[in-house]
């Protein structure tokens, strides 16, 4: 793969950035980029979190947020896109995107089905009987017809990343945007949907600008790369040597039972307005995490992991079974009669974005929890400054971009906010759900110490839902596998990688590349 920035160049390119700036917060955070993309062609543009790559997506296909100003300019076709009105743009260029955040990708009120059938009739797709659920299918989604009939909503975020994948090669574009299209994903559906792309693109004529921190996938996907830092292109680095991250050691022995559920049992009624058949996401599921333990949930996307976490994070009711922590019983309830259990069991959610509140500072964000669930730091304003920092701090997130607010923050910045708000009330045992998956390699790495550091010298127990076998063997000596809502093996996670018993498991240990050093 060629990494020259401009490529073979045409007389009028299907896409060219010339000088783009993107200042927000009065920082260049994009710094005179340019790059061109020809018809059919495939160009990747890489780079670690921060370096302004969402950024030059964004301004590509219009999006950038209302904090940001653009100098420079974005030709499709020859047309200047920031020049014309959305409304009054020459169609002759037609733009699809597969984006990072499948919340804000698809309309929560209109069926799956729906949204499909109208992007392919808009388009000219293909509208034989059967053909959605072919394509559905071609993503790894085991049963299309459901999905269809159901709401984004009803979906894991690893089959919304799916359906928002053939929704786009649906609109048949000239032009495909994914921005770090693989990131929800566990490995075998990784692996699925790059080889969708590969086949779903393969004569067509359509060009792909592929954003990525992934760069294996982009070497396979790609005729050649631009790689960005600090927001300009550079001449790439050379990759360093990756070799595997030792296991974590087990500690001398676990502590007494912190949280237990037993025979947890949920399903979800059947999408659409005909109600199918039920579907079961949990069937009588049994997990007991002990006090500074850390234990890894693995499973391939749908597998019931976020119904499970919903349910221990008493955000969601079992249809049968219990949970208990510290003894007392956890289940949905008034704020006040859960503010114990939240000191006690805090959550990093694996979308930060849609778990900030946009129109506050990282540091007021970090804050609020000692406000809200009390605790020594939260007696005064200047308490809580000070848990606040001492917790940004311990994430890595510089003291500038304490004042920052979450549309001004990187995707990695983002989850580092959302690390230092579950931290700083202290909790006896986190609720991590994928939180590095949006992460490049170094900061993945830098992360993934983070946690079992803070472990270590905490004493906090680590629930990590995670389908990245690699990250769970590099934080956790145990790891439990849920597969079509059982638990089909909890074992050490050593000898569960030595050794896989359930086909499910060894599918996803064989995807598996090591976490590096």
């Amino acid at each position: 793969m060629s990494t020259h920035p401009d490529g073979p160049g045409s007389a009028t390119p299907l896409l060219a950035i010339e000088a783009l700036t993107v200042t927000v917060g009065g920082r260049d955070v994009v710094d005179g980029v340019g790059l061109r993309v020809g018809p059919g062609e495939r160009v990747a543009l890489l780079g670690p979190s921060g370096s302004g790559k969402s950024l030059t997506a964004a301004a590509v296909l219009g999006r950038l947020p209302a904090v940001a100003s653009l100098r420079g300019r974005v030709l499709l076709g020859g047309t200047d896109v920031g020049a014309v009105p959305a409304a009054r743009r020459d169609r002759a260029v037609r733009l699809a995107a597969v984006g990072q955040d499948t919340r804000t990708a698809l309309n929560p009120l209109v069926a799956v089905g729906t949204q499909l059938r109208a992007a392919v009739r808009a388009n000219g797709g293909d509208e034989r009987p059967g053909a959605l659920r072919e394509a559905l299918a071609a993503t790894g989604i085991e049963d299309p017809g459901r999905v269809l009939g159901g709401h984004p909503g009803e979906l894991s975020g690893g089959q919304r990343q799916r359906v928002q994948l053939a929704l786009a090669l649906a609109c048949r574009p000239h032009l495909l945007v994914a921005d770090e299209p693989t990131t929800a994903l566990d490995p075998v559906n990784r692996r699925r949907v790059l080889d969708l792309l590969a086949s779903g693109l393969a004569g067509t004529g359509t060009a792909l600008l592929f954003i990525s921190h992934d760069t294996a996938a982009a070497h396979e996907l790609c005729d050649r790369a631009v790689h960005l830092r600090e927001g300009r292109v550079v001449d790439p680095a050379p990759l360093p040597a990756r070799t595997p991250r030792p296991a974590p050691a087990a500690s001398a022995g676990p502590g007494r039972p912190l949280l237990v559920a037993r025979g947890l049992h949920r399903v979800h009624p059947g999408p659409g307005r005909r109600r199918p058949a039920p579907v079961a996401a949990l069937r009588g599921v049994d997990l007991t995490v002990h006090a500074g333990e850390r234990v890894a949930l693995a499973g391939t996307s749908g597998a019931g992991k976020s119904t499970l976490l919903r349910i221990l994070l008493a955000l969601e009711p079992a249809d049968a079974g219990s949970v208990t922590a510290d003894g007392a019983d956890v289940r949905p309830g008034p704020v006040r009669r859960l503010r114990a259990f939240r000191r006690t069991v805090q959550y990093v959610p694996q979308d930060p974005a849609g778990s900030l509140d946009p129109r506050m500072t990282a540091r007021d964000l970090v804050a609020e929890p000692l406000r809200r669930l009390g605790g020594p730091a939260a007696r005064s304003a200047a308490g809580r400054a000070r848990a606040a920092a001492a917790a940004l701090d311990d994430v890595g997130l510089p003291a500038a971009l304490a004042d920052r607010r979450p549309g001004e923050l990187s995707g990695g910045q983002a989850q580092r906010v959302a690390l230092a708000r579950a931290l700083v009330v202290g909790p006896r045992l986190l609720l991590a759900d994928e939180p590095v998956s949006g992460l490049d390699p170094a900061l993945r790495d830098q992360v993934v110490d983070l946690f079992a550091d803070t472990c270590a010298a905490h004493g906090t127990g680590l629930l990590l839902v995670s389908h990245d076998l690699a990250v769970a063997a590099a934080l956790c000596p145990r790891t439990v596998v849920l597969h079509d809502g059982l638990i089909v093996e909890d074992r050490p996670t050593v000898e569960l990688l030595a050794a896989p018993q359930h086909p499910a498991v060894a599918a996803l240990v064989g995807a598996t590349a090591p976490l590096s050093v």
